[in-house]
């Protein structure tokens, strides 16, 4: 157990070094970001797709269903189309052609939603993951003409649902994640509202 912990604080240190070289100072804030709404997102997509694939086949009925009534293998006089296994196998190829579409578009509103957002003096980074890397985002607070919106009150205390947003000339620039707006949140926000 004392090698395990040991491995596990040399780890930390590295860490540490290795963002304090990153952003250049020990003295940064983090913004604690809500995981419950990429949670529910992961377990809907996950319920979507345990309780919808064993009805891909109603779909290769459809296919033959709808072949029938526009007479295509009369006409066409392609007689394989008469056999419902093969459009079983379309069935399936679009089940899995619309559950990869899903997928791609899950995991991109993931990245939106999991970006890293981290004060450093007056500015605001976002790192995201981007492609096989991280994409940095740099965006200083003492701008001019820049609007700092903050959602926040009520339910959306309780639920995690705050975010700053800063607009410029009516165009949104810049978002944070959700997120509580409770212990170290409160700092951050506190300091970036200047309160």
């Amino acid at each position: 157990m004392k090698i395990m912990n040991k491995w596990i604080s040399k780890w930390k240190e590295f860490q540490s070094k290795k963002e304090t070289a990153y952003f250049g100072t020990s003295l940064y804030d983090e913004l604690t970001v809500n995981p419950i709404p990429s949670l529910l997102l992961i377990l809907a997509t996950v319920l979507i797709f345990t309780y919808s694939l064993p009805y891909a086949f109603y779909l290769g009925k459809f296919f033959y269903w709808f072949v029938g009534v526009l007479e295509i293998t009369k006409v066409l006089k392609i007689p394989f189309l008469d056999e419902l296994r093969h459009y079983h196998y379309l069935s399936i190829f679009v089940y899995f052609y619309i559950a990869t579409s899903l997928l791609i578009d899950v995991s991109r509103l993931l990245n939106l939603w999991n970006r890293r957002t981290v004060i450093v003096k007056n500015e605001v980074w976002q790192i995201r993951r981007f492609g096989f890397g991280k994409k940095l985002t740099k965006f200083n607070l003492e701008t001019e003409g820049l609007e700092l919106g903050y959602e926040h009150g009520g339910l959306s205390d309780y639920l995690g649902w705050n975010r700053m947003i800063w607009e410029k000339n009516g165009k949104t620039i810049f978002t944070t994640p959700y997120f509580f707006p409770y212990k170290k949140n409160r700092t951050i926000v506190n300091r970036i509202l200047k309160r």
